[in-house]
């Protein structure tokens, strides 16, 4: 609050270029000091970065670069707390366990970090969390909550306090790796026959509640491959894919990955794409997923048709407090979100406007009560593969993906 005041105090008197030059200035010192204490949090604050960072369009760029930096700047674990963390979950140190394994992690999960390891000639990733993760999720979000009150970000965005919510339920979810492990498996089963996407395969012998341990595929993720200036028809290419494998997941394997961050997906040599981190998955009801396919097909203009579509979906009730307010939003969003799949030109992602209207509108459904937890987490990652496309400027012949499907 001292810096933001002090920032105030030196626009006395300035031009306009002056007056801007002090908000930048002042929002990225702001955010540099935020994301200083954030990273020592690890789980609450790597996510917060994840999510944030898919919303990166509504953010001051001070924010959306500090907080999107968290998942990869992130203070790694000390190696030997990590050995100390394998022998507790599994009963024995990793030098034990595997014929190698590396003290210096690869990469950061929001829960915990990962090592590279062989055994058997088998090259593995092996997820160790954090320790007291469990433990301190109210604590950490507590203190989360109140470093975001004194900065800017908070006093102009209150659609931070909804994604706080969606990162605790998040956390709370993912710190069971059996959970994770359960998940892999069963996304595994259902994809092994497809020819484009890879699961990796899960050792349950050398994984538990805090450890996982899997195949490690290598690969680029979304940034690399931005900076190796891949063509722009391999851009729209993978876009394609992605959404193509959404829709599997969400209208014929009834389950999908809610959190769309662009880290977990891995682009890898072979053209196939790798899931990675299935933390955080949700199961859909088979009659809601048989309704949602109508959705797709009904008129836009037919006000009628898609209010009834909604009750059957119990997304609406008539007789609900702010029952007008609501269904006006499920009309709007349906309006952003469905013309493209009833059109057969290619839709171009990289237009900006069009994401922050549907990311307000879903944050503006939040803030009216519409908080169906289907709805809620398949917007988020719908969301989540948008803003995706939107780094890769992507264009997508969205109609041709969905008809398959409908």
């Amino acid at each position: 609050m001292g810096r933001t005041a002090l920032g105030e105090l030196r626009k006395i008197g300035a031009g306009p270029e002056r007056r801007q030059a002090v908000d930048d200035s002042t929002r990225d010192a702001n955010a540099r000091q935020v994301f200083e204490v954030l990273a020592e949090l690890k789980g609450p604050a790597l996510k917060l970065g994840q999510v944030l960072s898919q919303q990166r369009h509504e953010l001051p760029e001070a924010w959306a670069r500090r907080l999107a930096a968290l998942q990869r700047s992130a203070p790694p674990m000390h190696g030997a707390l990590v050995r100390v963390q394998i022998r507790n979950e599994l009963g024995r140190p990793p030098e034990d366990l595997f014929d190698a394994f590396e003290r210096e992690p690869f990469a950061a999960a929001s829960l915990g970090q990962v090592h590279r390891a062989r055994r058997g000639g088998e090259e593995l990733a092996v997820k160790v969390q954090y320790p007291g993760i469990e433990r301190a999720i109210g604590s950490d979000f507590s203190i989360l909550q109140a470093l975001l009150r004194t900065a800017e970000l908070a006093v102009h965005r209150p659609e931070l306090e909804p994604a706080l919510a969606e990162v605790r339920q998040h956390v709370e979810q993912e710190v069971d790796y059996v959970q994770e492990a359960d998940a892999l498996e069963l996304f595994g089963r259902h994809l092994e026959s497809e020819e484009d996407v890879r699961v990796p395969r899960v050792v349950r012998e050398l994984s538990g509640r805090r450890v996982l341990t899997m195949e490690r595929l290598e690969g680029f993720h979304v940034e690399e491959l931005l900076r190796a200036g891949v063509p722009q028809a391999e851009h729209d290419r993978l876009a394609t894919r992605l959404l193509d494998l959404f829709f599997r997941q969400t209208m014929v394997l009834g389950v999908f990955q809610a959190d769309s961050h662009p880290g977990n997906f891995l682009f890898l040599p072979d053209g196939r794409i790798g899931l990675l981190d299935l933390g955080c998955t949700k199961r859909l009801p088979p009659d809601l997923v048989r309704e949602h396919r109508r959705l797709f097909l009904l008129p836009l203009d037919d006000d009628a048709a898609l209010t009834e579509q909604f009750i059957r979906l119990r997304l609406f009730d008539p007789e609900e407090e702010r029952a007008r307010e609501r269904l006006s939003l499920l009309l709007r969003m349906q309006r952003l979100d469905v013309p493209m799949y009833q059109s057969d030109q290619a839709f171009d992602f990289a237009d900006g406007a069009w994401l922050r209207d549907l990311s307000l509108c879903l944050r503006d459904a939040l803030r009216a009560g519409l908080t169906h937890p289907e709805l809620v987490l398949y917007m988020r990652a719908k969301l989540g593969l948008y803003s995706l496309f939107h780094q890769l400027g992507a264009r997508v012949r969205c109609h041709r993906v969905l008809r398959a499907y409908l």
